[in-house]
């Protein structure tokens, strides 16, 4: 199943583009990143724009390290393949090879860790997701989610969108001046692909600073005693949690599949919400969810994978759950709109671009509001996002006694998010 058909499902009801009479003739993206390669690839293909979809983004580089997200749950990939106009065994061959099985999720697994003496102790570790048992209109046994290096998926990605026509820059080019000189055509759209603002481009507002932050630390693992630790399967993911001084320190550890990391078998992460934005706080947090990561790894049967080349930390601005309007004039935020509310927490990054993506395409198409169609299409993302965000941050003690107990009945809400087509493929 390809194109308009594949995209079809309960999470964004994206509704293919009507074809009207576009806007703009001309795009240029200062990205390759996935939400910026994705309407890249869409747009390639229709013939309003055939030729005229330009990307002045740097080169992809991959390397070992985890930088940026790394969970990619399967209702990414329609969202990929309908861009590009392909399906979804094209997508993933482009990703892993023809081996990708090894980093299928099928099951998910959660539990409450305790850190005694610098190593963490499982309470209960039961499941709260599986590809059992699902809705009579999906299919059963489809793969949940898959484990990447954001990188490899982005040059995948920046490979098809090649085949679909889209032009690259390689002149680094990025003022909004610069950008514009790029374009081709008469009525161009400037699509702003990264979280920062364009040099050069007129304000249209400029919102607040932000007050609160996401710490991550995340590496690649090997698992020379998964079986033996008898926590968690072969095609098992795993969140677990620590309460930590009072908030939440949150962890995902996903099957995983990378060339250049070829021992790598799992990759996790382990995140928190802070409010307080210096330095010092920074660095405390990040080496506290460093420990915790090693740590719960551990108990789990999981070793670090060359930590000195896979590790990475990250810190990012947490932004308004509202409608997201773009800040500068003459300019698509798209990167911003995308990632709107706390970033990593519910590992839907790269789902949220490749859906904020096709909005945006669709609309641009059909000649209507690109803004107005993605924030419609990520609301009920952005929902999920804040309930979590207030889990993890303004409720830790509840979050914490219930998934002790109950594993299952706490993780209820994000349960039920798989019948929303929010995981697997929608089919």
């Amino acid at each position: 199943m390809t194109g308009a058909a594949a995209i079809k499902g309960r999470d964004g009801r994206l509704v293919p583009a009507q074809r009207v009479a576009p806007l703009h003739d001309s795009v240029v993206i200062n990205s390759r990143g996935i939400g910026a390669i994705t309407l890249a690839a869409r747009l390639a293909r229709e013939p309003a724009f055939e030729g005229r979809v330009i990307v002045a983004g740097k080169p992809v580089s991959e390397s070992r390290q985890l930088i940026d997200g790394c969970t990619l749950r399967a209702r990414s990939i329609d969202y990929y393949a309908a861009a590009s106009g392909t399906d979804r065994a094209t997508i993933l061959t482009g990703i892993y090879g023809a081996e990708w099985r090894q980093a299928e999720t099928d099951r998910q697994m959660a539990s409450v860790a305790r850190m005694d003496g610098g190593r963490a102790r499982l309470v209960r570790v039961e499941p709260w997701m599986s590809n059992k048992g699902v809705k009579r209109d999906r299919s059963e046994g489809a793969p949940l989610s898959y484990g990447v290096r954001n990188s490899r998926l982005m040059a995948a990605l920046n490979e098809r969108a090649a085949a679909c026509g889209v032009r690259f820059d390689d002149s680094g080019a990025s003022s909004h001046d610069e950008l514009r000189a790029l374009s081709n055509g008469k009525n161009t759209l400037i699509v702003n692909g990264t979280p920062k603002p364009i040099n050069g481009a007129a304000w249209q507002h400029q919102p607040p600073a932000p007050k609160h932050f996401v710490a991550a630390a995340q590496m690649t693992f090997t698992a020379p005693r998964l079986e033996a630790a008898g926590a968690i399967a072969r095609q098992d993911s795993f969140i677990g949690i620590i309460n930590r001084d009072g908030a939440i320190d949150m962890s995902v550890f996903y099957p995983f599949k990378d060339p250049l990391s070829p021992r790598a078998q799992y990759y996790g992460i382990f995140y928190r919400i802070v409010r307080d934005g210096s330095e010092a706080a920074r660095e405390g947090h990040q080496r506290a969810l460093r420990a915790e990561l090693e740590a719960v790894g551990d108990a789990l049967g999981l070793a670090p994978d060359d930590p000195d080349e896979t590790a990475a930390a990250a810190w990012v601005p947490v932004s308004p759950w509202s409608f997201t309007a773009s800040r500068q004039q003459g300019v698509l935020d798209l990167s911003r709109i995308s990632g709107a509310g706390a970033p990593i927490i519910t590992g839907d990054g790269m789902t949220r671009a490749g859906l904020g993506a096709m909005a945006a395409a669709e609309a641009l198409i059909e000649g209507s509001d690109p803004e107005r169609a993605m924030n419609k299409a990520l609301s009920l993302y952005r929902r999920l996002n804040m309930v979590q965000a207030g889990a993890m941050a303004w409720a830790p003690g509840l979050t914490e006694w219930m998934l002790a107990r109950r594993p299952k009945l706490a993780m209820l809400g994000p349960g039920k998010s798989r019948d929303w087509d929010m995981w697997a493929g929608a089919w």
